[in-house]
């Protein structure tokens, strides 16, 4: 496993050419979005998050110049496939206890400022949604440790390691982006990260992972079943810099030994070039779904009000493609079970 490289200092980025744009908000910058969340925590009540959504987009031209500009470079097809930006407000003692489970009222009352921010940093990517077979269709997910899926291939792991995968594979309408806000994270747990324009795809062998061969099956997160999609490539687009689908946990084993051979050699390749990104308290990820794969080490939890907890959400580059989905109450929620 390979640490994040120093990068390179440019205009207060850390900016590799790539995979990733590291960005460490400025006191001034953070009093801009402080700002910009209270005024929302205020003009929009709790109780129609579905209202935040729709807001946030346009509200998010507010945010500071270096953050829209490095949202921006990720959006736009880049080399970047992933940013990670440090310097949000979070206070250990505000936040309060980790709760045992998700949805947890007070909890979420507690973080609603984090939930704001969110939805406003991943606006400069697109929409945010939720889907309606995943925490009640909430927009912005707990991730926490609870102990009944310890060792479950689900978010709520904690000695479970959780593999690297592309988010909710298994869906047409799966996001674009995927953002995690850390609040807490004492024992350092790692989110793992992988980007395409590391894996060395030279060997011929491999052409086969661009033929539609696959079918991804439903991941456990949303308690759906079914095959999942019709077969499908593993890998699209460009060759020199492929786009990914894929979680090889929840991926149909091929019955073809040769096709089984290839997939595992891409595994490996895959795992060598996994990073390492161990977000504190105030750290937001925004992956690329489609450049980058990501998954999380295993960690010891507590279950003393004290573990780790993000805020993480799904963003779309185009929720009007997903119209076929959309739930009946609001865009911002798609149908999970296909």
């Amino acid at each position: 496993m390979a640490e994040t490289a120093d990068l390179p200092e440019r205009e207060g980025v850390r900016a590799p050419g790539a995979p990733g744009i590291e960005l460490t908000l400025t006191e001034a910058e953070r009093g801009v979005l402080e700002d910009v969340t209270s005024r929302l925590a205020r003009e929009l009540p709790a109780s129609a998050p579905y209202d935040l959504c729709r807001e946030a987009p346009v509200t998010a031209h507010e945010l500071p110049l270096r953050l829209r500009r490095a949202l921006g470079e990720l959006r736009q097809d880049g080399p970047a496939a992933y940013a990670l930006v440090h310097g949000l407000a979070v206070d250990d003692e505000a936040v309060g206890t980790t709760p045992p489970s998700w949805g947890d009222g007070p909890a979420r009352d507690r973080t609603r400022r984090q939930e704001i921010q969110a939805v406003l940093i991943g606006s400069l990517l697109g929409e945010v949604f939720g889907w309606r077979s995943q925490q009640d269709g909430a927009v912005v997910h707990d991730v926490l440790p609870m102990r009944e899926y310890e060792n479950t291939q689900i978010n709520f792991a904690s000695q479970e390691p959780i593999w690297w995968h592309t988010e909710d594979a298994f869906h047409p309408f799966r996001p674009d982006y995927v953002g995690l806000l850390c609040l807490r994270n004492p024992t350092g747990a790692a989110t793992t990260v992988s980007c395409a324009a590391d894996w060395d795809l030279g060997d011929p062998a491999f052409d086969v992972l661009f033929e539609p061969r696959f079918r991804q099956l439903p991941d456990h997160s949303h308690g759906v079943t079914g095959d999942g999609a019709e077969r499908r490539p593993v890998l699209f687009g460009p060759r020199e810099r492929p786009y990914a689908c894929v979680d090889p946990y929840f991926l149909e084993p091929p019955g073809d030994d040769r096709l089984a051979g290839v997939l595992r050699r891409f595994y490996d390749t895959v795992e060598a070039s996994l990073r390492q990104v161990a977000l504190a308290p105030g750290d937001m990820l925004l992956v690329d779904n489609r450049s980058a794969v990501h998954g999380r080490r295993p960690f010891a939890a507590r279950y003393d009000g004290k573990d780790r907890w993000l805020k993480r959400i799904s963003v779309s580059r185009d929720l009007g493609r997903c119209w076929s989905a959309w739930s009946k109450d609001t865009r911002h929620v798609l149908v999970g079970d296909r």
